[in-house]
C-alpha cells in the first residue's frame, strides 16, 4: 500500500447522529489500492439532512435530500496531485439505509463512500448500462472485510 502520495480528508459535521467507528482512512487507502490508484487528493464529508438538501437543491435542482452528492475537481496542471473532489454524505439518510437493509451504519457509509468515489472516477450508473454499478459490486467483493457486519 502506497500512502505517502495520498491525501484524504474526512469530517464529520452531522450533529444529529454519532459517528459510527468507519475506518474511513484505511478503507480508502484501501479502495485506492483496488483501482491502483497510487497518489492523489479525496474530500469526505458528513453532515445533515438539512445540509445535503441544500446542495441538492443548489447543484442538482432537486430540493429534497439524498444519500450521497459527487463534486468531481477541476482538472490539475501537469505535475500536480490529482484532487478526485468532494463526496458529502448525509449521516441521517445513511442511518436510516443502514437500518432499512439491516446493516451497521458503518458499512453503509463506506459503501456511499465507494458509490461516491466511483462518481468522481466518471461514471453514472444512470447512462453507462451497468458498467458502474457491476464494478461497484466487484469493489464491494474485493474490499469485504469492509463490508461484513
Amino acid at each position: 500500500m502506497i500512502t505517502e502520495a495520498r491525501q484524504i480528508d474526512y469530517q464529520w459535521e452531522a450533529d444529529d447522529a454519532e459517528p459510527p467507528d468507519v475506518r474511513v482512512i484505511p478503507f480508502v487507502h484501501a479502495l485506492f489500492d483496488a483501482l491502483d490508484i497510487q497518489a492523489g487528493e479525496l474530500s469526505i464529508l458528513v453532515t445533515s439532512d438539512d445540509a445535503v438538501q441544500r446542495l441538492n437543491a443548489d447543484y442538482r435542482a432537486k430540493d429534497r435530500t439524498t444519500d450521497v452528492l459527487s463534486f468531481p475537481a477541476a482538472p490539475v496542471s501537469p505535475g500536480m496531485p490529482r484532487h478526485f473532489g468532494d463526496i458529502v454524505i448525509s449521516a441521517g439518510q445513511c442511518a436510516r439505509q443502514a437500518k432499512e437493509i439491516g446493516q451497521p451504519a458503518a458499512v453503509e457509509l463506506r459503501f456511499l463512500i465507494l458509490h461516491g468515489f466511483l462518481h468522481l472516477l466518471g461514471y453514472d450508473h444512470e447512462t453507462d448500462d451497468g458498467e458502474m454499478l457491476a464494478l461497484q459490486t466487484r469493489l464491494k467483493g474485493d474490499l469485504g472485510r469492509f463490508f461484513s457486519c
